[in-house]
């Protein structure tokens, strides 16, 4: 059977995501979200960049919430033009609709973080590969992120994402921790 294209392997996993709903998928998200907070990427840092869950996608509420209450600051992402910044927010209602129809920080209430020592960043994914490749949405935003942040990178998604085969381009940027609600991989 030959390799799926990337644009197939989207459509795939997309189907896959969106079969998960209701409470396996609330119980998925909070075993997952336990097993972050349990990392030792998570207990090390000081701060957490992560992103504001979309409907299919892992709730990072929960995280969000967790890192606040554990006196962590916790940085999402704003897209400005083909790059994304990290904003401090202080709670969900730092956030307002922006690009993609996805949560960002308002720039009025938060401000944007220039040192990202000591932090672990949360990354979205379609889906993973046990070996660290990840495909995302295809626009390459946490890609260029990732190729110069220095810290640890973690994709969480639900098992049935993670795939042997993810497509990859040159461009792409690996993980070094992947989460799923049935276990956590260092790679």
């Amino acid at each position: 059977m030959s390799q799926l294209t990337k644009d197939e392997m989207r459509k795939s996993l997309k189907k896959i995501r969106q079969s998960i709903t209701g409470e396996k998928k609330k119980d998925y998200d909070l075993e997952i979200t336990c097993r972050f907070l349990m990392t030792e990427e998570y207990n090390k840092a000081d701060t957490v960049l992560c992103y504001a869950g979309t409907k299919d996608e892992i709730d990072t509420r929960y995280l969000i919430y967790a890192a606040l209450a554990n006196h962590k600051r916790v940085g999402l992402p704003r897209c400005n033009g083909d790059i994304l910044d990290f904003y401090y927010v202080r709670g969900l209602d730092d956030l307002m609709v922006g690009s993609f129809a996805i949560m960002e920080p308002d720039v009025r209430k938060c401000s944007r973080i220039l040192d990202f020592r000591n932090s672990v960043l949360v990354v979205p994914g379609l889906g993973f590969s046990p070996d660290g490749k990840r495909i995302g949405y295809g626009r390459g935003y946490y890609d260029r992120f990732i190729s110069h942040y220095n810290g640890k990178v973690v994709g969480m998604c639900y098992h049935q994402q993670v795939k042997m085969n993810i497509p990859v381009e040159e461009t792409d940027e690996n993980i070094n921790v992947l989460i799923t609600e049935q276990y956590t991989r260092n790679i």
